[in-house]
């Protein structure tokens, strides 16, 4: 009673979570096999048991994939975009994590069923992304033979469902494709379009529905994506957003100074940025600022047994230098680079996995696609003037 301003804010508070889209009402009689379902997921992956992404949808291919509210929201906004205002070619933009594989698998079972789209063409620039994007589409459509892989030398034999890295499809003459053979076209890291191999593979194809995806569509080569769609946004949830939503994980930032003055010892291009070989230079052989790191690290790393950790480095000389340094500090890590193979890859984050190592140092391999949930902290060790890369790594 003395304090009536806290009532009236708990009072919005409950109104505000009873009205959340996020929350469903429950029916035991009507949605008890489902919660039971949902409950037993979150304990297997609470006990680390799910495996790898396509172990999760094998272990629950009986369960129906179903939209998130969120994700909902998007498929209703290509609904209307489609339906009220006749646009068949949309970009949406949703922030790594929040499912946007997820959208563009509803979206074509959707079609499907409605007998408006019979064949699919599924674009990513690699092999990861679309080894995990036919897994989806397979737990989705509830086919486990669905689609087809044109990459690193797989070919498609029915070329009805093809799930296609980007490099194959230009290696491959494009104009040999019939333009209206897929009657729908996903994109996913749409962002790349403005490079000339995704122009000319836009400029031939004609599908019925065109969907394009990305996190952050800006470009810092001023190139227009947007073109595609009309200058249009179909849909759109960003990072900032989904944090505010509680949709992904709150994070703490910390930015530090390291004392290396990169202006007078690092050239600078307009629309290049740094030269890559003169900062690999500046950092690789910096013991100090390699210490000032692993200060940094055990200051605000509250236990490093526990660290699980991703560093991401200008060149492959950078990433070698900072992994042997931090196997020197007693931090036993590696350094994942485009010199290894994908089985070697896939080794590194295995042993991130079950804590053998507490660290990978990168170059540009883990920037989108892959989803690696046991990482607990990121080192931001490059500069970079691009919003993308930095969001991406983010």
């Amino acid at each position: 009673r003395e304090q009536p301003h806290i009532i009236s804010v708990l009072e919005t508070m409950f109104e505000e979570t009873w009205n959340d889209i996020e929350f469903e009402l429950y029916d035991p009689n009507r949605d008890g096999e489902k919660f039971a379902a949902a409950i037993e997921s979150s304990a297997s992956w609470g006990r680390g048991e799910s495996g790898s992404l396509e172990q999760f949808f094998i272990n629950f291919a009986g369960i129906e994939v179903e939209p998130r509210p969120f994700q909902q929201e998007v498929l209703d906004q290509l609904e209307a975009e489609r339906i009220l205002f006749n646009r068949h070619s949309n970009l949406v933009v949703m922030a790594t994590g929040t499912g946007k594989t997820v959208v563009a698998g509803l979206d074509y079972r959707r079609l499907h069923d409605q007998n408006q789209v019979k064949t699919l063409l599924f674009i990513a620039h690699r092999k990861e992304i679309l080894r995990q994007s036919q897994s989806l589409f397979r737990a989705v459509m509830r086919e486990g033979d669905f689609g087809e892989l044109l990459v690193d030398g797989e070919r498609p034999t029915h070329w009805n469902h093809v799930f296609a890295s980007v490099q194959s499809l230009s290696q491959k003459d494009i104009h040999s494709i019939d333009p209206t053979q897929f009657d729908m076209v996903i994109i996913d890291e749409f962002h790349h379009a403005g490079a000339e191999t995704y122009e000319a593979l836009l400029g031939h194809l004609k599908p019925k529905i065109l969907l394009g995806l990305t996190a952050t569509p800006e470009r810092t080569d001023e190139k227009d994506i947007l073109k595609w769609f009309g200058g249009h946004v179909a849909a759109e949830l960003r990072l900032w957003d989904a944090i505010d939503r509680q949709i992904l994980s709150p994070f703490q930032y910390f930015g530090l100074h390291d004392n290396v003055d990169l202006r007078s010892s690092v050239p600078w291009k307009r629309g290049f940025g740094y030269e890559i070989s003169e900062l690999s230079n500046v950092y690789t052989g910096n013991d100090m600022r390699v210490a000032l790191v692993l200060q940094q690290i055990k200051k605000h790393v509250s236990d490093i047994s526990n660290m699980k950790a991703i560093g991401f480095c200008v060149s492959i000389a950078h990433a070698n230098f900072m992994a042997e340094k931090f196997c020197r500090a007693g931090i036993q890590s590696v350094a994942v680079t485009s010199a290894m193979t994908t089985a070697e890859r896939e080794e590194s984050l295995k042993d991130l996995k079950i804590g053998k190592i507490k660290a990978i140092f990168a170059v540009d391999i883990f920037n989108e696609g892959v989803d690696i949930p046991d990482v607990n902290t990121l080192l931001m060790l490059r500069p970079t003037e691009s919003a993308t890369i930095f969001i991406q790594q983010l």
